[in-house]
């Protein structure tokens, strides 16, 4: 009494599992995540109806030149005899044109009534050569509850065939071939791999293909059917194979023998096929030597229903997960797509939902709030980019931007402003000409009426004009640079915030042109900073430029000292006073040429630092990351100043956004009682 009470409960355990599995599937979540199952697979004519036909006790019709175009799912359930029968439905499949609340509840199962309800031909279709649809990616479902069944439930595919015929053509062998592949290769698929026991194994297409999907063996079960037909001599061979000693299966090896062409002629019935079974596999040698438990469609189901039971457990918890994660990201591409577009206010309601979530994202960039999943080089890391574009311009005005090398005061090239040596047919044969020469020439060519000695102060607005040469074409880089990085970024942020590619395409464009805008109006801007650098007189009153032109002078006139004295500095020795002098007294030109150095010197490094601040504030925070840049354009003024016939162009919604939405809601709803179904499950 009380090992059936345990078996009851272990039924009762496996049934709520099953049936748990089966409402998921039949919700359609098998389209989004991987459920376990059972999936018989085979060669045609390798005796798969048949061993369907013991598991089932349905006669299952066999097609000689036409194979099943469809799978079935066959769910078997232990019940009392007053709720025994059948019921007959067909799940919908990704592209079915088929309502989901179609039933079709038979007393007994036709295959001609599913292929008919699917559009696609039956056993008794003629001429499918000109038919279009040949297999449906629907599921024909069939479950059967009566006190004789064990829990269970499998996937039958159509069988997989090697010579194509006029009913059978080589296109119908590759898409038997990719949806056997399909459903295999799922992690959470246990293989049911029949085996014709008259065929060698290595010749069974099916086989090679289960190897490659399930390569350790741990997913698939081998069933060996038509042993009963096996050639004289031949069983040996077969008989190790059925002990796991060739092909070795972690889950082994199970025959069985059904009903044969003969006998179904005859009227055998199914119970007379599971005695015959039961005869042959006590009584026959060498089939007599496999063990019980491994022989007979008793056994085999038996181990099938613990065995589905067990790996639906074992996988329930990532399942959950799985549709939990499915759930997530349907409800967040709904939020993309946002509520329905149907008027002029729901239009500016969704644009202005877009432009928000926009310059939410933006105000993250430039502040450094990066998303942790983003990229190390993401180009939603906008502010990371300026940044190092900032110390790049930087650096390189620093270092090329001027004409020629200054001068230490003893006459050295100061390492902060050197310049490499440029090959060139000039510079091959001679050096750069040194920048006390070049202040010379320049000096002499440009005398005017003022006295010897004295310095033109056209003069030196020349020869800082000719100095900051580079400056344009390494800020104009520069900028450049920044604006691609703006657009780089714009690409990948409208493609986070906007799913529809319609309006994704509208935008950017509107974008593209908000930047054309932005960057001349940022040239203009540059030009009249550039031209207040170099075009104009040379002002500042920075305190820096003082200090430094003293430093200068002062260095310089302890250079002097030193070379005239062969002193180190802080030395103390007697001197002549006249000799001194003569030391630092210089000729007209030369203290010219040297105030001068000295003078374009100190103001170049005033001015390279005003010019280098005043491009990246002025142009690139203003112009370019600033209100009425591109990275600004896409806000809330912008949506609200748009009249009707743009926010249709924009914003109006098609039919293809609609129908997405609404697959989407339905997407979300059936998750949503995918997971109800899932927490009060107990598995």
């Amino acid at each position: 009494m009380a090992l059936k009470a345990a078996t009851d409960l272990q039924n009762e355990k496996r049934s709520r599992v099953l049936e748990v599995i089966d409402k998921l599937r039949e919700l359609g979540v098998s389209e989004s995540v991987s459920l376990p199952q059972l999936v018989v697979v085979g060669d045609q004519s390798s005796g798969k109806s048949s061993l369907l036909e013991g598991l089932t006790g349905l006669s299952f019709p066999v097609a000689s030149d036409l194979c099943t175009r469809f799978a079935t799912q066959i769910v078997l359930r232990r019940a009392p005899e007053h709720d025994a029968g059948a019921r007959i439905t067909i799940i919908p499949g990704p592209s079915s044109q088929l309502d989901e609340s179609l039933e079709k509840k038979l007393k007994t199962l036709r295959e001609r009534s599913a292929a008919e309800a699917m559009g696609i031909p039956g056993p008794s279709t003629t001429n499918i050569e000109n038919i279009d649809k040949r297999f449906s990616d629907d599921i024909l479902k069939i479950e059967l509850s009566g006190p004789e069944h064990h829990h269970l439930s499998v996937v039958d595919v159509p069988g997989l065939f090697h010579n194509p015929t006029k009913y059978q053509t080589e296109e119908d062998k590759s898409i038997i071939r990719t949806l056997i592949k399909d459903y295999i290769t799922d992690k959470r698929t246990i293989i049911l791999a029949v085996m014709d026991a008259r065929n060698n194994l290595a010749n069974q297409g099916v086989f090679s293909m289960a190897r490659a999907a399930d390569t350790a063996g741990r997913r698939t079960v081998g069933i060996i059917t038509k042993c009963d037909a096996v050639e004289k001599g031949d069983e040996a061979g077969v008989i190790r194979i059925a002990k796991n000693m060739v092909e070795r299966l972690t889950h082994g090896w199970f025959a069985v023998k059904n009903r044969s062409t003969r006998e179904i002629e005859e009227g055998v019935t199914i119970e007379g096929r599971h005695r015959k079974e039961k005869e042959f596999f006590a009584g026959t040698a060498p089939w007599k030597e496999l063990r019980k438990d491994r022989v007979g469609i008793h056994s085999l189901k038996k181990f099938l229903g613990g065995l589905l039971y067990d790996h639906i457990r074992s996988e329930f918890p990532n399942v959950v997960k799985d549709i939990e994660a499915s759930l997530s990201t349907a409800e967040g591409d709904l939020e993309l797509l946002g509520p329905s577009r149907q008027t002029a206010i729901d239009q500016r309601r969704f644009l202005n939902r877009i432009a928000n979530m926009y310059q939410k994202g933006v105000d993250d960039a430039l502040g450094g709030n990066y998303d942790p999943e983003l990229g190390e080089k993401s180009a939603l890391k906008l502010r990371m980019h300026v940044q190092a574009l900032n110390s790049e311009f930087s650096q390189e005005m620093t270092k090329n931007g001027h004409a020629k090398a200054f001068r230490t005061p003893d006459d050295k090239e100061d390492p902060e402003f050197h310049i490499a040596q440029i090959a060139s047919s000039v510079s091959a044969v001679q050096p750069a000409e040194n920048i006390y020469d070049w202040i010379r020439r320049i000096y002499r060519d440009s005398r005017g009426t003022e006295l010897p000695g004295t310095v033109n102060p056209r003069v030196l607005e020349n020869l800082f004009r000719q100095q900051s040469g580079p400056w344009k074409n390494i800020a104009l880089a520069y900028i450049a640079k920044v604006n691609d990085a703006v657009k780089a970024y714009n690409q990948q942020a409208i493609v986070r915030v906007i799913r529809d590619d319609e309006i994704k395409g509208k935008l950017a464009s509107r974008l593209a042109r908000f930047q054309d805008v932005s960057q001349t109006r940022a040239t203009t801007e540059f030009s009249r900073i550039l031209e207040d650098e170099r075009g104009g007189i040379l002002q500042t009153v920075n305190h820096y430029y003082a200090e430094t032109l003293s430093a200068i002078r002062d260095e310089r006139l302890r250079a002097r000292l030193k070379k005239q004295m062969g002193l180190q500095e802080n030395a103390s020795s007697s001197f002549n006073l006249n000799d001194v002098m003569k030391t630092i007294q210089l000729s007209n030109e030369d203290q010219a040429v040297h105030d001068i150095h000295d003078i374009l010197k100190a103001y170049y490094k005033v001015a390279l630092k005003r010019f280098t601040d005043n491009v990246v504030i002025q142009i690139v925070e203003r112009h370019i990351l600033g209100q009425g840049g591109p990275v600004r354009a896409l806000c809330s003024d912008m949506m609200n100043e748009l009249d009707e016939s743009d926010l249709l162009d924009l914003a109006g919604e098609n039919f293809l956004t609609s129908s997405l939405r609404n697959e989407l809601v339905s997407k979300c709803e059936r998750f949503k009682e995918a997971l109800e179904i899932a927490k009060h499950a107990g598995v």
